[in-house]
């Protein structure tokens, strides 16, 4: 009995030799034993000897994240001995709070000790005062939190510093549950808790959930740099006081240690779309307004010639993008034709919430006079703060088209073709020039030079030389006093004689997306004149004034497409050439030459 004793007791002994061994030669030891949520902790793991690969780090990832880590290598003689030994360093910022305790390490077969670290949350800790209060943390809220699907979730992030943070960088997770847009920018405040003043920072973030059900968020995340004052030294004071230490420069010797904060989880239980929403589009919103203008105002205009209307939709919890085409909601009636303009987009905040917009405008045009009727326009959207249906509505505009003026053409296409340039050859000739087929009047002829001057070339060289140089110059001064012809751009009669050039700018578009050529030269045309005050020497002349390789290559296409006819898309065109000069400026002010010829 005695025997089996001690093979008992030598086994145990053993056993411990063992466990001592195993932990003996990797030794753990943390900075601190106590830290606040936030904040991080250093732990160093030393081993005896070199090489022997890198720590089993994993066993920290469930409660730990590690923020960084570094190693080093000592190498030392004592009395003739050589040893070794090497050191890592893992900076670790807790993922939850509470009492932890951090697991042995393995490395190279051996294991360090466990050691244990309370982390306390915002308030708490196990000291009074001040220094229970976290130096950093976050908080955040969500409104609504029962949302409804495409609704917008607004979700405020506040930051409180009691101490400075470096490189610091404060993001929302990427999620495919939601859409998350950054709402205005950061607001600074100051307030007191537990005794100690912090600096706010508030971030407004607008979600937007994709999918209706319960949803789990990961919350924000906050990485930044904290300064470490370092401790005195073993002698009991840093030896570097002598030098530094009052001096400003005492605190560069101050080290940089990350942190990294994480918010609470967001959850939100988000609602389906209701059975009472109905619509191809699904517009949830605080508020949605509609409006409308009209140019002319009096909804009357003549046969060719473009009514505008300016739509403007705007939505308060929504982005632009959600808000839907207006264009495709019109019902026109048969014989009114629409050419829509791009819509401009904008996102913009009021109030401290979001408000997507969506302007447009549309020309409609009248193939034939009479009264035309456009429905009401109704856009359906739910009220997410009343929880119900409602519809914003324009409403029905009853247009008046008069037919065109007798002396004027029926469509915008008719043009009269531009005389040819004159050559040295016919200068001295009467300038024979067609009257236009829309012309009111007759153009009067031009003053002809008398061909007796001819008749002086029998008497000699010189004097057949000065004459016909007198003659020349006689007839120069006749053409500049003579009456210029009519040009049919602009029809004279109870209409202004300088269109509105927005009026026709618009009609100038809808000739283009109507890929019709003759319409869109003569308004181009009109368009130029009614700016300049003057009518330019044809397209390319419009082409030359804008300086653009684009446009002149665009218009050089139209006047080809004039000329010889064949098929012809207007929209490139319309989308290069969306302005025009204000002023002619020198090419306004030229000698007007002749237009190309078309048919």
């Amino acid at each position: 009995m005695t025997a089996r004793r001690a093979a008992v007791l030598l086994l145990f002994l053993v056993g411990c030799a063992v466990t001592a061994q195993a932990f003996a030669g990797v030794t753990a030891s943390l900075d601190s034993t106590q830290v606040a949520v936030g904040e991080t902790v250093q732990l160093t793991l030393e081993r005896d000897g070199g090489g022997g690969g890198q720590p089993d780090v994993a066993v920290l990832q469930r409660d730990f994240d590690i923020l960084g880590t570094s190693s080093s290598t000592n190498i030392s003689l004592t009395n003739g001995g050589f040893s070794e030994k090497t050191q890592v360093v893992l900076t670790l910022a807790p993922k939850v709070t509470g009492h932890l305790t951090i697991p042995p390490i393995s490395w190279n077969g051996e294991r360090s000790q466990p050691l244990a670290l309370d982390v306390s949350g915002p308030g708490g800790g196990g000291q009074a005062g001040a220094q229970a209060a976290p130096a950093v943390f976050l908080e955040t809220s969500a409104s609504p939190e029962h949302p409804y699907v495409e609704g917008a979730v607004q979700l405020t992030v506040r930051l409180f510093m009691a101490e400075p943070l470096y490189r610091a960088d404060l993001q929302l997770p990427e999620s495919s549950d939601v859409v998350v847009r950054r709402l205005g920018s950061d607001q600074d405040s100051q307030v007191e808790r537990n005794g100690r003043t912090y600096q706010v920072v508030t971030r407004q973030f607008v979600l937007f959930p994709l999918h209706s059900g319960k949803l789990t968020l990961p919350g924000p995340v906050l990485e930044a740099e904290v300064a470490v004052t370092q401790p005195p030294s073993a002698a009991g004071r840093d030896p570097f006081d002598g030098i530094f230490g009052g001096s400003p420069f005492g605190g560069m010797l101050r080290t940089m240690r990350p942190i990294r904060l994480s918010g609470n989880p967001l959850v939100l239980r988000v609602r389906p779309r209701p059975a009472g929403a109905v619509g191809n589009y699904w517009l949830p919103a605080d508020n949605v307004t509609l409006s409308a203008a009209w140019n002319p105002t009096k909804l009357t205009a003549q046969t060719g010639d473009p009514l505008t209307l300016d739509l403007d939709l705007q939505a308060t919890g929504l982005t632009a993008a959600q808000l839907p085409d207006l264009s495709s909601m019109l019902s026109l009636p048969a014989g009114l034709k629409a050419y829509p303009d791009q819509p401009k987009l904008d996102d913009s905040t009021r109030d401290g919430k979001l408000l997507g917009s969506r302007d447009q405008t549309i020309a409609l045009m009248a193939d034939s006079p009479g009264h035309y009727t456009i429905p009401a326009l109704a856009v359906k959207w739910w009220d997410t703060q009343a929880n119900q249906p409602r519809t914003a509505t324009l409403p029905a505009r009853t247009l008046t088209i008069l037919p065109a003026p007798a002396n004027t053409a029926a469509t915008p296409a008719a043009a009269a073709p531009a005389p040819p340039a004159p050559t040295a050859q016919t200068r001295s000739q009467p300038r024979q020039q067609p009257p236009p087929p829309t012309a009111p009047q007759r153009a009067p002829p031009l003053p002809t030079r008398s061909r007796s001057a001819w008749e002086w070339i029998s008497i000699g060289l010189a004097v057949v030389w000065l004459a016909t140089l007198g003659a020349w110059l006689w007839s120069r001064s006749r053409q500049r006093t003579a009456p210029r012809p009519v040009r049919p751009a602009t029809p004279v009669g109870p209409r202004q004689l300088r269109p509105d050039p927005a009026k026709e700018r618009a009609a100038f578009r809808a000739a283009c997306q109507a890929n019709d050529p003759q319409a869109a030269r003569a308004r181009l045309l009109a368009w130029a004149t009614s700016l300049w005050g003057t009518t330019p020497a044809g397209i390319n002349a419009i082409g030359a004034k804008m300086a653009d390789p684009t446009v002149a290559e665009l218009l050089r296409d139209l006047d080809r497409a004039c000329y010889a006819g064949g098929a012809w898309q207007g929209d490139a065109l319309a989308s290069a050439l969306t302005e025009l000069p204000a002023s002619a400026g020198k090419a306004g002010r030229q000698r007007d030459g002749l237009a190309p010829l078309y048919p």
